[in-house]
């Protein structure tokens, strides 16, 4: 099956015999992560023919062998290069009127298409990744003032 953008593929909960197999899969890639920095992945067909897999496809099956092994469904969408405000909005987590002020004071690049805003996949990824390295540098200010100033967990 090929996507194309805005379509969709999905993968309805597993049961049974494919759920095990699913959960032992999810187990397998627990067992033999990539190494970074070198490690390769191989998919072999029964006629033994390889190719290898991507580092970012690996992770993928991965976290898709994990969610069937809860029984949960997937869905997988393809996202363009180029989004629109609500496609980056939603990708974000965050309302559009939020992301058109981010976009308004700069915190995002953005280019327009006729009258309407597109933005990069580049650009929201990295921001949030920006966002995410912010939470956690926050996070970690907080835990050293916690300690600092003798706060513990133990009740």
């Amino acid at each position: 099956m090929s996507l194309r953008t805005g379509m969709a593929a999905s993968v309805m909960p597993t049961e049974g015999a494919e759920r095990q197999k699913a959960a032992a899969m999810e187990e397998f890639l627990v067992r033999h992560p990539l190494a970074a920095g070198g490690g390769v992945a191989r998919l072999v067909s029964a006629d033994g023919e390889e190719v290898e897999v991507p580092a970012q496809m690996f992770d993928v099956l991965h976290q898709i062998s994990a969610m069937l092994a809860r029984g949960d469904g997937v869905a997988i969408s393809a996202i363009s290069r180029e989004l629109t405000t609500t496609e980056a909005a939603k990708l974000l987590g965050m309302s559009r009127p939020t992301l058109v002020r981010l976009l308004e004071n700069g915190s995002i690049a953005s280019h327009r298409v006729g009258s309407h805003r597109r933005l990069f996949l580049r650009d929201v990824l990295a921001f949030r990744q920006r966002q995410m390295e912010e939470r956690r540098k926050s996070y970690e200010a907080l835990m050293w003032e916690s300690d600092a100033l003798g706060f513990t967990d133990d009740v």
